[in-house]
């Protein structure tokens, strides 16, 4: 078997983008391990386990009883047969670590798959079949890292996300085996899990590294942080009623960190850094609430919005091409083998008991988990933690194929959910999205805002994206350090793209509120599928940052851009463009392959097919190709050609129309006191629709539609986009 390539991927960037790896030098060790106190304060009233699981091992992710009930349910059921299946696999080649330092405790990426993504395939597969030689296997891996002086030898000595990954192995393999170890040991091991549980809060959590690099304390919603969330969890869920072990004042601590992170967890389920990300980040956190809420009573996944994160995974997903279409830090690649971040998502529907999401979930397991090189298409050990098959499942057809994600000001609408669908997206939001702004703006560190942690997102405001059949017409982008809006298919100003352009936190920023930047103003959907999305990103645009003293003016009176969904028709696109004076306007479409030397002009998907485009304007503009283009991101080089319309001008309106569907629609643009008239011109069909711009920043556009006399979707200044 072979680890999931995506896993490997973010698994590599970690790897690449963390603190570096070099081991500690004794003095700095000592440094490290002198912050911590020797004992710990003591607490009133700690967290404390509940009846039900007092005194009984396991009880992490499952218990005697639930594995009983699951042994009986696992050969009822195609898909937890393949887990089993699957687990055992990862549990006979999962090596126990040797070696005066196991590369586990040397970096991230080593104990990321072989310590989170291979080590609790032991636990499940030694408490399903008490396979004495998984039990050695065990034993020997907790003797080794009972021997271990450091579980991460790096500049966060102890408190690394590799650390969390070993504590989550440790503990849940503690935890498996517990009532078969020999009590000598058992007391030893426990001692040394709180031990290193002791030596992540301290060193992690109260920051008192001495690593002054804090990338994942300054925000609740960095992966980094749920990781170790993770870790520390199970380590005292293991040892919380042990004898002779004070856990009180860190169970209170864990506590107090999981209610500020489940607190400012998105309510749409969503992820700022974009779907990959939000895979790698959403078995931890995950995790770590299933475990509080089964061992202290806790409600994390009732009430959060984790319950809904599988929606983020479907919507930016194209099926005929195997990948995402997503923003941030995604490579937008076509997906890997089936790996246990994925499976986590089944967590929704097991909670909502949604049975189309459900079915949604199933659809997309059954086309990415592949037989590899020997015929297996193994499911991982997640699939046994978070699906439940007696949801049951739904029709996937009946699930809604539109979707507005509020914390993003994003939303994705396609035509069908089958391999040839046309998918459109569209995100106009704040950087980092509303709650984490919401969370910056209302918490002042000192009288200045705190930074957080958006340096995996894109500056994309009303970026629009297109993949039809099996390929990108308008590419989404791949992450780049530098995060260039010209690389996206959105505006420019003066060759210039958005004020959070790297580097974000250049001093201009550290005052401003994101949320004023970019934002959804409107959204409307009715029952025919017809879909209107509009976003504002005037704000944005505030030319060069470097060195200026405090934030520019907007160079963008407004820039509102409005899309229109028509399924199986058309897709319209209306920009206005108001500017504080003259200036150099460009309007980027960035597709694998476009031409304007002729009409109709087009884009071509990378696997050959052609979509039309026309482009209006209510003055004159020069197309032009820029056919040498790379998108130039960690996850690989991307070639594209990208169509450039520019003009110079205090304002201008466009009207671009998309002709995914091959309708052939003319259209005809007039403007007459200050209301855009548009004509759509099919075989089938005679559209008209009237453009009415805001009456200011954060109204929506009044824009109606007719076909004959019969009235189409209609935007209103009451069709406001929601926030949450």
């Amino acid at each position: 078997m072979k680890a999931p390539l995506l896993f490997v991927m973010v698994a590599l960037a970690f790897s690449l983008f963390t603190p570096s790896a070099a081991a500690l030098s004794p003095e700095a060790v000592k440094a490290n391990l002198d912050k911590i106190p020797a004992t710990d304060p003591a607490v009133t009233n700690p967290p404390q386990l509940v009846e039900a699981m007092k005194g009984v091992h396991p009880r992490l992710l499952f218990t005697t009883k639930e594995i009983a009930a699951l042994k009986k349910q696992i050969p009822t059921d195609p898909l937890l047969q393949k887990s089993y299946e699957g687990t055992m696999a990862w549990a006979r080649i999962s090596l126990v670590p040797s070696g005066p330092k196991p590369p586990i405790v040397k970096d991230d990426g080593s104990a990321l798959v072989k310590s989170y993504s291979q080590a609790p395939a032991m636990a499940y597969a030694y408490a399903l079949d008490r396979d004495p030689a998984i039990k050695k296997k065990i034993e020997e891996t907790l003797t080794e890292m009972l021997n271990q002086p450091y579980w991460a030898d790096v500049p966060e000595l102890d408190s690394s996300m590799g650390a969390a990954c070993n504590m989550m192995m440790v503990a849940l393999l503690y935890d498996a085996i517990y009532n078969d170890l020999d009590p000598a040991f058992r007391t030893q091991m426990a001692a040394k899990i709180l031990l290193h549980a002791r030596r992540l809060y301290y060193l992690g959590h109260k920051e008192l590294s001495i690593m002054p690099y804090r990338y994942w304390t300054n925000d609740p919603q960095p992966n980094h942080r749920w990781y170790r969330d993770m870790g520390l969890a199970a380590c005292l869920l293991a040892v919380a009623d042990e004898k002779d072990l004070n856990t009180g004042y860190l169970l209170q601590g864990l506590k107090t960190e999981m209610d500020f992170v489940i607190k400012w967890y998105p309510p749409d389920g969503d992820c700022h850094e974009g779907t990959g990300y939000q895979s790698f980040g959403y078995t931890a956190i995950a995790t770590a609430c299933e475990m509080m809420d089964r061992n202290l009573g806790t409600d994390y996944l009732k009430k959060s919005g984790l319950k809904n994160a599988w929606a983020q995974q479907v919507y930016y997903w194209v099926p005929g091409r195997l990948s995402d279409i997503s923003w941030g830090d995604d490579g937008n690649g076509v997906a890997g083998d089936y790996g246990h971040n994925e499976a986590s998502f089944f967590l929704g529907p097991r909670l909502s008991r949604d049975k189309e999401a459900q079915a949604m979930l199933l659809l997309r397991l059954s086309k990415t988990n592949l037989p590899d090189k020997r015929g297996n298409a193994y499911l991982p050990w997640t699939m046994l933690t978070f699906y439940d098959p007696t949801v049951g499942q739904g029709d996937y057809k009946s699930v809604v194929p539109y979707r507005l994600f509020p914390d993003m000001g994003a939303a994705s609408i396609r035509d069908s959910w089958e391999d040839d669908a046309v998918v459109f997206t569209f995100k106009c939001g704040p950087i980092g999205g509303y709650r984490l702004n919401e969370f910056r703006m209302s918490n002042p560190v000192a009288g200045k805002l705190p930074n957080i942690n958006i340096a995996h997102d894109d500056t994309d405001a009303n970026e629009f994206a297109l993949a039809v059949g099996n390929g990108f017409a308008f590419h989404p982008g791949t992450y780049s350090d530098t995060r260039i809006t010209g690389e996206h298919s959105t505006l420019t100003v003066d060759n210039i793209g958005q004020a959070n352009e790297f580097p974000w936190w250049s001093p201009p920023l550290n005052a401003t509120d994101f949320r004023q930047f970019a934002y959804l103003t409107g959204w409307k959907s009715d029952d025919k599928g017809h879909v209107i999305i509009e976003g504002e990103a005037g704000s944005a645009y505030r030319g060069k940052l470097d060195n200026n003293p405090k934030l520019p003016d907007p160079l963008l009176k407004t820039y509102r851009r409005t899309a229109i969904w028509m399924p199986k028709e058309y897709i319209l696109i209306l920009d206005n463009i108001v500017a504080n004076g003259t200036h150099t306007i460009t309007w980027h479409g960035t597709a694998p392959k476009s031409q304007v030397a002729k009409l109709p002009w087009s884009v071509t998907t990378e696997t050959g097919r052609e979509v039309n485009l026309q482009v209006l304007a209510n003055h004159d503009f020069q197309s032009s190709v820029d056919d040498k283009m790379i998108l130039a991101g960690r996850w690989g080089k991307v070639p594209v050609q990208q169509l450039q319309f520019t003009l110079k001008t205090e304002a201008v309106k466009f009207a671009t129309i998309l002709d995914p569907w091959n309708k052939k629609p003319e259209l005809k643009m007039s403007e007459a006191g200050g209301t855009v008239t548009l004509t759509v011109h099919a075989a089938n069909f005679d559209d008209t629709w009237v453009w009415k711009t805001a009456k200011d920043a954060t109204t929506p556009s009044r824009i109606g539609g007719k076909r004959g006399g019969d009235a189409l979707i209609s935007l209103t200044e009451g069709d406001k986009a929601p926030t949450k």
